[in-house]
This record gives C-alpha cells, sequence and structure tokens, in this order.
C-alpha cells in the first residue's frame, strides 16, 4: 500500500492515478475527503503528527509535499512550512516508512533567497534525515502558473509578471510530476534527487507567443512588472506581507539565476506534456480565455 499526500492536489492526483492504474492499494491522505474508486481516504492535517503517523503506518513507500505555493494571507508562511515539514517528518519516522519520494522545487539546492523554496529545502534535509530511501523530485516551474493570468489575458490583452522575458524557464505540467512520482515508487528504490525540466525550457515572452497563438490573440503582450508593482498588486490582493516579500524573493531568483536547474536536461529530467498541449486543454477546459470570450 502506497500513502499519497496532498491526493487532492494536482500533483497528488497524478500520484494516484498512476499506482491505480499499475493496480497498488492507495491511501490518500488530504485535508477534505478523496471520493475515488479504490482508495482510501484519511482526513489529516498537514501539521498534526498524530493523525499522519496513523495514515502512514503499513504503507510500502509515500508521496509527501507540503503547500507548493503559498497561503496567501498566511503572516508568517516559513514558519507554517517548517511547522508541516516538522510534523511529516516525525509522523514517517514514527511510522517507519522506509521509500519515500518527495516535492520538491528547483532552487531548492540553496537554503534561502529563493521565497517559499527554502522550505523545500528544509523539507530535503529533514527528510534526508529518516531512514528511509528518499528521492527528492525537484520540478521547474509549473504551467498552472499560467492560470492566474486568466483575467489580465481577457481584459487587457497582458500577461504581466516581474519576470525577465528572455530568461528560460523549465516549465512543467504538474501532472507529469505526479505521472514521474508514481513510476518512482513503483521502480526500483533510489536514493537521489531528480530534476524535472519540462518539455522544454520557455522563456515568459515565448510562453506568451504560445498563448496568443492558440487562443486567437496573436497581439497579446507580456509586460514585465517592477518588483514595486507585483508586491503592490499582491498586497492589494490581500496577500499578507510576508508572502508578498518572498514572491518578490522568487522573481529576484530566477532574474539573477540564483534559482536555476543544476542537472542537465537529459531524457529522465524530460517530461512529455508540451506548453502547446497545456494551452490547448486550457482553453478547451476555459481555465484560460479564448479570443471569443472577449
Amino acid at each position: 500500500m502506497f500513502v499519497v499526500t496532498g491526493a487532492t492536489g494536482r500533483t497528488g492526483r497524478a500520484v494516484v492515478a498512476g499506482l491505480l492504474r499499475a493496480g497498488r492499494a492507495v491511501r490518500a491522505v488530504s485535508r477534505r475527503p478523496v471520493e475515488l474508486e479504490g482508495v482510501e481516504s484519511v482526513i489529516a492535517q498537514p501539521d498534526d503528527p498524530a493523525a499522519l503517523t496513523a495514515a502512514f503506518a503499513g504503507a510500502e513507500g509515500a508521496y509527501v509535499m507540503v503547500q507548493p505555493n503559498y497561503i496567501p494571507d498566511s503572516p508568517d508562511f516559513p514558519a507554517h512550512q517548517h511547522a508541516v515539514v516538522d510534523a511529516m517528518a516525525a509522523a514517517l519516522a514514527a511510522a517507519g516508512t522506509g521509500r519515500i519520494v518527495t516535492l520538491s522545487s528547483w532552487g531548492a539546492d540553496k537554503p534561502g533567497g529563493t521565497g517559499p523554496v527554502a522550505g523545500l529545502h528544509y523539507l530535503e534535509t529533514r527528510i534526508d534525515a529518516l531512514d528511509a530511501v528518499v528521492t527528492h523530485l525537484r520540478a521547474g516551474y509549473f504551467m498552472e502558473n499560467l492560470l492566474g493570468h486568466a483575467d489580465t489575458i481577457r481584459d487587457r490583452g497582458v500577461i504581466a509578471a516581474p519576470f525577465d522575458p528572455d530568461i528560460a524557464m523549465p516549465f512543467i505540467a504538474a501532472a507529469d510530476i505526479g505521472h514521474a512520482a508514481a513510476r518512482i515508487l513503483l521502480g526500483p528504490p533510489a536514493a537521489e534527487i531528480l530534476e524535472l525540466h519540462g518539455e522544454r525550457d520557455l522563456s515568459m515572452a515565448e510562453a506568451t507567443r504560445v498563448i496568443g497563438g492558440l487562443s486567437g490573440r496573436p497581439d497579446l503582450r507580456y509586460v514585465r512588472q517592477s518588483l514595486d508593482e507585483f508586491a503592490a498588486g499582491l498586497r492589494d490582493a490581500g496577500v499578507s506581507a510576508s508572502v508578498a516579500g518572498l514572491m518578490v524573493e522568487v522573481a529576484e531568483a530566477i532574474n539573477s539565476g540564483h534559482t536555476a536547474a543544476v542537472q542537465p536536461r537529459s531524457a529522465r529530467t524530460t517530461t512529455p506534456t508540451s506548453i502547446e498541449e497545456f494551452v490547448t486543454d486550457a482553453l478547451i477546459s476555459g481555465t484560460l480565455p479564448s479570443a471569443a470570450s472577449r
């Protein structure tokens, strides 16, 4: 039996699906019930070590993650991350889970200066101290982040973000991360760090051109925000000062190269979903607006 935390999230759902396809028993851990045939659903708060210990009990292996981005109104998101990681590590140790795959991130090789990714460096450090075979999946920049620009695409014909328009980033679809995690759990145990780079590297300017072309908006523009503009927009949206500061740090780290892939792209680090496939699916589902929605 395998345990999947964050089972209702984008990566967790894909891990569950991959394990079920292989005919394996799955215990899905989440803050709300998971209604999937053949899945045992366990409700546990991410910072509750007792509930998590019970959830991990008897597991052959586990996929573990903390909040992958941020909680907008958190007054101290790093403290929240550390509390969740400490609870998770204590539970895995108490349950004796011997095989673990974590969701980490590019940039987690650095202990700080990377925004919320520093919490994933802490995750790797704490999980590495356990008596277990651990694979850390350092995923690139989620394609799903593009969905947050739907309103400005529709209303203003722009994608506005604080990233240098020409810096290439390893764009990856969340489902590909989950599929990779399931494959690793089902394969021979390996203690390693594996970066996942997506189908190819893309700049924000290139991603904007893909979205514009496929959505029937050839005039779609990428606008680079200043860090002050970016922070002000977050605060206006109700994001706490702590979280806004961390998100500014993310942009600074990517723009400066402080956050960067450290493993060379290879067949193993490359995943199948292209930006074109992702955007096409998003247009079909309506999570990105087409020209017809103007």
